[in-house]
Order: structure tokens, then C-alpha cells, then sequence
């Protein structure tokens, strides 16, 4: 079913600070330009997975624009330096606000 939003549930600590693990993204398909900072949900041009980065650049070609993505906790993150850039085809949308997990109070 086609849906204008779509949450996602974040799986590990790529994103940090922005977004951790647990949190939610929520994002929209109603968008008109993607430029650099923009963080994104789309699918793995490797296996298909569901990731969430930042777009560090565009590349446009004869062939449309790609999209060169990374994690903000480069150091923990799959992104572009591993995968390449992504096509537009490949996103699901741009994140409009992250809901963040409830995280216990330290002692």
C-alpha cells in the first residue's frame, strides 16, 4: 500500500549524534530536491536493506543524478565509501523528523 510517510525504526549507531539506535525516522515521499546534508531512507544498493545516511554530494551524468551517501558515525557506518553512490530510484523518501527512543536516566 502506497503511504505519503513512512517510519523507520533505527538498527544501530551509524547516524550518531543525529539519530541512535532505537530511535524512529520519520520520512516523507513529497520532496523536491535532494542536496548535501539531506538525510535520506533508502535501500542498499548491496542486499536491499533499509539505511539511513546523509547525502555528502550528487553526481549527475548522462544517466540522472546519484547520490553519494554517508553515515554521520563514519566509523561505524556501511554507506557509499563501501557501496558506491545510489541512484534516485533507490529512495524511499527524505527524512522530515527523528522520534526518539525514551533512553533510561542515568543513576
Amino acid at each position: 500500500m502506497w503511504t505519503p510517510v513512512k517510519v523507520v525504526k533505527i538498527s544501530g549507531n551509524s547516524m550518531a549524534p543525529y539519530a541512535k539506535d532505537g530511535d524512529y525516522a520519520v520520512s516523507t515521499k513529497f520532496f523536491f530536491s535532494i542536496a548535501p546534508g539531506d538525510v535520506l531512507v533508502f535501500r542498499s544498493p548491496v542486499d536491499g536493506t533499509i539505511l539511513i545516511k546523509r547525502v555528502r554530494n550528487l553526481e549527475t551524468s548522462g544517466e540522472g543524478t546519484k547520490f553519494f551517501m554517508e553515515g554521520d558515525n563514519r566509523m561505524r557506518s556501511t554507506d557509499s565509501n563501501t557501496f558506491g553512490t545510489i541512484a534516485k530510484k533507490s529512495i524511499i523518501g527524505k527524512v522530515i523528523f527523528i522520534a526518539r527512543q525514551k533512553r533510561a536516566e542515568p543513576a
